[in-house]
């Protein structure tokens, strides 16, 4: 598992960018020092923050009751 650090990096990169390719993703998480991208991608799909589109990755936007 991803430490908390790494988890709130990339939580806050989705944040900006709501909508990122996922090469680019990958690329820029390690450039903002998260040494394993694709496990802390995972951990955020999970928490349900983000999800997989078709070659990218979403911020899942929550729906206002």
């Amino acid at each position: 598992m991803a430490s908390e650090k790494e988890i709130a990096t990339a939580e806050n990169y989705f944040k900006t960018y709501l909508s990122v390719g996922e090469i680019t993703a990958i690329r820029d998480l390690k450039g903002r020092g998260i040494k394993e991208p694709e496990k802390v991608i995972l951990d955020l799909m999970e928490k349900g923050i983000i999800e997989k589109g078709e070659g990218c990755y979403n911020l899942v936007r929550k729906k206002e009751k």
